[in-house]
């Protein structure tokens, strides 16, 4: 393929895949592979019809990373492509590594990006060195079946693109030659520490000598992958498996195979990291194994899984330990801070709590310190105490400490989940403040 058919068909792929009008956010580290794609999509805007910008991710590890900065900065200046240089800070000491944890800060950068396509240069090697190291880890179907062309970054609409995948590097210097670009190589590349580089140097130019389409067969192999993960995601769907994050999961009667995937598709749809082969195996033992009125919890990646009356849930580990408050200044929204997640107030009419009572008085969330009593559903009904309510209504015993409570001074106005006290309710017809509590990975409560 020519430099001009590269181009060409790397256009298509965006046209398949992007509205036209989208501007698209280019990835650029300033190496080769997101230097041809900047130059590729950025070369006529306005023939294409999708405006062009760029992101930069420092994240501070290298120590030529001031100068790569310097270098896109000249590089997007010169294509008039409008460029956003983002500095994160990387742990070396992370459990996940240094190259995860890095992969980590750039994707929570391109989640908050305003542009809802972000383009990645990742290319037919990528893709290829991508599975092996998964077989060779011994990863399931999903992560065999490596990068996809698009998908969505889950909960935020913004979908990412890879529109170099079926093509190669050599293709990309090719390509780099004829049109007299530079880039960047990053030291850490030439270093055989990382598995991917020890492929890279010392294994595939074997593979490259014997098997000269390897690079295509694994491509193959990642969509077949794909295609059965895609039929076990279904299975799992059928098996009672919720699709909505945070919602729980009957544990129903299922063949042991059967368990181990409807656990899989749990955790993978809540973003909790998977565990050991032995380990789910241990989890699907104890999750089904449990008599129906045992209360199991499972600590996991920084969660719980918690079976309570024959269904799974998942507790976010929330920062509870100590007493804390927060006060509410009639903003329309408050982060509670330590991971509690944020309370949003919605203006309607005729719901949530009276716009005329929230003047004055000190307003504060805090956490159940023992005691506390609420009256609901009108002023003739009588008070009832939060712990008879919480036993009446079923609420789990873990979830009672990690809810934050609202309180007008000292006296309980809101419980998520459980209602307004009748003396702050709004009434039909006036306007009100509809509190619902948001945390990551659960369904809002109001």
């Amino acid at each position: 393929m020519t430099p001009a058919e590269l181009a060409a068909d790397i256009r298509a792929r965006v046209a398949r895949l992007v509205p036209r009008g989208e501007t698209i956010c280019v990835g650029l580290s300033g190496g080769l592979d997101s230097t041809v794609l900047l130059d590729v999509l950025s070369e006529d805007v306005d023939a294409s019809g999708y405006p062009v910008s760029a992101v930069h991710v420092n994240h501070g590890i290298s120590p030529n990373a001031s100068q790569w900065v310097r270098f896109c900065e000249r590089l997007c200046a010169n294509a008039g492509v409008p460029l956003a240089v983002e500095e994160v800070r990387v742990e070396g000491s992370s459990p996940e590594g240094l190259e995860a944890a890095a992969r980590i800060a750039r994707y929570a950068v391109f989640s908050a990006r305003p542009e809802r396509y972000i383009a990645l240069a990742h290319h037919l090697d990528d893709q290829a060195e991508t599975v092996l190291l998964q077989l060779l880890r011994g990863t399931g179907l999903k992560g065999i079946s490596a990068m996809p062309e698009v998908r969505e970054l889950r909960g935020t609409g913004i979908q990412v693109i890879r529109p170099l995948l079926d093509h190669p590097r050599v293709a990309l210097e090719s390509y780099a030659r004829e049109r007299g670009l530079r880039w960047v190589e990053d030291e850490s590349n030439a270093s055989t520490q990382q598995d991917r580089n020890f492929l890279r140097h010392d294994v595939l130019p074997l593979l490259d000598a014997r098997f000269g389409g390897w690079r295509e067969a694994m491509a193959r192999f990642a969509r077949h992958a794909a295609s059965a993960n895609e039929l076990l995601d279904q299975l799992a769907t059928a098996d009672g498996v919720p699709q909505r994050a945070g919602d729980p999961f009957p544990v129903r009667d299922l063949a042991e195979d059967r368990r181990a995937n409807a656990l899989r598709a749990f955790l993978g749809r809540n973003a909790v990291a998977m565990p050991s082969e032995a380990r789910l195996a241990e989890m699907v033992r104890q999750l089904w194994g449990a008599r129906e009125d045992a209360r199991v919890r499972i600590d996991h990646a920084g969660v719980s899984l918690v079976r309570f009356k024959g269904e799974v849930h998942i507790e976010r580990n929330l920062d509870t330990a100590g007493p804390w408050r927060v006060n509410w200044e009639l903003e329309s929204a408050v982060d509670l801070g330590g991971g509690r997640g944020v309370i949003e107030f919605e203006e309607v009419t005729g719901e949530g709590i009276a716009a005329d009572s929230v003047e004055g008085g000190e307003w504060y969330f805090a956490p159940r310190s023992g005691g506390e009593s609420i009256r609901l559903g009108g002023l003739e009904r009588p008070t009832r105490t939060l712990k008879n309510l919480f036993q009446e209504l079923e609420v789990p015993i873990w979830q009672r400490e990690k809810l934050p409570l609202l309180f007008h001074d000292g006296r309980l106005v809101w419980v998520p989940g459980i209602g307004i006290a009748a003396e702050y309710a709004c009434e039909p017809g006036r306007t009100g403040f509809r509190p619902a509590w948001r945390v990551a990975g659960k369904a809002p409560l109001c």
